[in-house]
Formats: C-alpha cells, sequence, structure tokens
C-alpha cells in the first residue's frame, strides 16, 4: 500500500477535478465509487476505482479521500493491492498510481506534505 497527502489554499473544484482524472484515466466497467458528505464548514468526498493491470496479473485500487474547508482542500491519495505472487511483488504499480495523481493534482497546485502536515 502506497500513500501521499496534498493540501491546496486555492479555491478550486476538487471535484470536477478528480471526476474528469478518474473518467480519463480508468478503464474499470464498474467505474468510480464517490462519496460525499457534506457539513456546514466542511465537504468530504472519498473517491474508489479499481483497474485489472494485465502487466502484474493483478487489481490495483486507487482512493482518493477530499476534506475540504473554508480554506483549504487536504487530499490522501491512496492505493492498494496490484500485488501478484507468493512475496507481493507490485512492479512500482502502486508507487505509479499514487505518482500519477500527485502529478496531476500538483498542476492544480496542491503541494504535497508529510504525514504530520508539513509541506515537503
Amino acid at each position: 500500500m502506497r500513500s501521499s497527502k496534498l493540501i491546496t489554499n486555492y479555491n478550486v473544484d476538487i471535484e470536477k477535478i478528480l471526476n474528469d482524472w478518474f473518467s480519463s484515466n480508468t478503464v474499470s466497467d464498474d467505474g468510480v465509487f464517490i462519496k460525499k458528505i457534506i457539513e456546514p464548514k466542511r465537504k468530504i468526498m472519498i473517491f474508489i476505482a479499481e483497474d485489472y493491470y494485465f502487466r502484474i496479473n493483478s487489481t490495483l485500487t486507487l482512493t482518493v479521500i477530499v476534506e475540504q474547508t473554508i480554506d483549504q482542500i487536504f487530499v490522501e491519495v491512496v492505493s492498494s493491492g496490484g500485488k501478484s505472487g507468493l512475496l507481493g511483488y507490485s512492479s512500482g504499480s502502486e508507487d505509479s498510481a499514487v505518482n500519477r495523481v500527485v502529478k496531476f493534482l500538483k498542476a492544480y497546485g496542491f503541494s504535497v506534505i508529510d504525514p504530520e502536515g508539513t509541506l515537503l
């Protein structure tokens, strides 16, 4: 399992941005699961998609969790699965999936943060 956290202070339509990314970067027949929790001062969105990769003969799940407050957006990108064989060899597929989303969000002004919330 691999993960990365990001933050931005910019006012962006993160729901549209992620919907667009998932629709053009996943080929799952099941589509993307999206759950929204809306509260007075924040909105939480969870995006989950899985794709089968022939290269590793396994399914990879990509989960993006968004917490949007009045002045900040926090995003956590998590990739899991994608392993094959007895030793769980992933051929870098989990890292690659997380890195694709991180690179995409950086273009919209997001910055990577460490687990304690410090900018990297």
